[in-house]
């Protein structure tokens, strides 16, 4: 008897921990993978271009496991804009690794949309951008080709000649809805 309901307390645990695990996440989504914020920013290479809002990603060339997931995530939100928007928007790949074809960034940006923007950072740069970032990265001890790296999202806005930081999207799947309000937010402010 007492194996019994020992059987059963534990298939009601798990049943309850399962459902924990699937439904609480939804209570919280919204607001544990977004952070809005104003900090500014003054770094050369982003926002140097007729749009006041930029999104930016943090990567490397090649990325298969992380880059091109996310990347794709945002041609998807890149897309989903109409064509007013498009015009205020643009989309950054910031490359972390200094790949030795300075060309590369840019290729493998362009290879998800012709309009995207693929960045290579420099050594020097490498450490500013993403010191003001706060972008983590290190070459994976697993392979010497791969880095591990920070998979934020980053939204910037240029307004009276400044640049700040206004919101940050650490979860992913992104929240395709939630970014086109907060990238309509911005453009009405």
């Amino acid at each position: 008897m007492k194996k019994k309901l020992y059987g059963f307390l534990l298939l009601l645990f798990i049943i309850c921990i399962s459902l924990l695990i699937v439904v609480l996440p939804t209570f919280f989504t919204k607001d544990i993978g977004r952070v809005a914020m104003h900090q500014e920013i003054n770094l050369p290479l982003l926002l140097n271009t007729k749009e006041d809002i930029q999104i930016v990603f943090f990567g490397y060339s090649g990325c298969v496991d992380i880059c091109m997931p996310r990347i794709s995530a945002i041609n998807k939100i890149y897309s989903s804009l109409d064509a007013k928007t498009k015009k205020r928007v643009a989309v950054a790949f910031l490359d972390v690794s200094s790949p030795l074809n300075i060309n590369l960034p840019s290729d493998f940006a362009k290879s998800f949309n012709e309009e995207f923007e693929g960045i290579y950072l420099d050594k020097s740069r490498v450490r500013g951008y993403t010191k003001e970032f706060n972008v983590h990265f290190s070459k994976s001890l697993m392979d010497d080709e791969e880095y591990n790296h920070t998979t934020n999202l980053y939204i910037i806005k240029k307004a009276e000649g400044k640049k700040k930081i206004r919101y940050i999207y650490s979860a992913f799947p992104y929240d395709l809805k939630q970014i086109q309000s907060d990238i309509k937010g911005l453009m009405d402010e």
